[in-house]
């Protein structure tokens, strides 16, 4: 059975979902008070949720001017591509090195992959897209996890909130999150093949193609 949800959970969930969403606008103020109302409670539990979404980036606490939803620019958005390319092609070899060895690594991606294909298939591919981001970032948090270099992966950590704060994961089309589980799988391929050159080629194509997609999912939100 399912534990029911604490009140600052619950409002954590909402709102994320309204970012997401674009319910809540890009630099919109989030007044505690309001939020407060809306639920019946008193301040501290939607202060617990806001706290929680500022430590994932998704808020931003300005002293004096109280808790906004994170601005994102297409700019930030190609720089945050743009690192997460040239991280991946730096450690390309040495991932293949370390899946070749390590078969507890490469069976948790295998796994992941797996969830992705069965997400992809099911009635929640089109109604629970915070479940497919969760998949995402494990793929590529495991698959950079191989590089053996832990700061490499507290940045893509660190960039994740950003990308799902553009509403890109949540706009995202079923069609698109069929094609990134086709990339994933090429990109798997060819790290257990030990083909350098194919894994370069698999990375740069999965990395251009969410960019794209991200770039014109946030510009449609921005022009709505």
């Amino acid at each position: 059975m399912r534990e029911k949800k604490t009140l600052s959970e619950q409002i954590y969930t909402d709102i994320k979902r309204e970012i997401s969403n674009q319910e809540l606008a890009s630099g919109e103020k989030i007044n505690i008070k309001e939020v407060a109302r809306r639920y019946g409670v008193s301040d501290t539990p939607v202060k617990q949720a806001l706290q929680r979404l500022a430590e994932e980036k998704l808020v931003v606490n300005t002293p004096n001017k109280g808790m906004r939803v994170r601005t994102m620019t297409p700019h930030e958005l190609n720089d945050i591509f743009d690192l997460r390319l040239m991280m991946d092609l730096y450690f390309a070899n040495d991932i293949i090195t370390a899946l070749h060895y390590n078969t507890t690594l490469r069976e948790q991606l295998l796994q992941n992959l797996q969830q992705q294909k069965d997400f992809i298939s099911s009635k929640d591919s089109t109604s629970n897209a915070e479940q497919y981001f969760q998949l995402d970032l494990q793929f590529h948090t495991l698959f950079l996890t191989a590089s053996g270099n832990q700061k490499a992966v507290e940045v893509l950590k660190d960039l994740q909130p950003f990308s799902l704060s553009a509403g890109a994961y949540f706009n995202q089309p079923h069609s698109r999150d069929c094609e990134c589980v086709a990339e994933h799988q090429a990109i798997l391929d060819a790290t257990f093949a030990g083909d350098s050159e194919a894994l370069r080629a698999a990375i740069t194509t999965h990395i251009h193609n969410s960019q794209r997609a991200f770039q014109l999912i946030f510009n449609v939100n921005q022009m709505v």
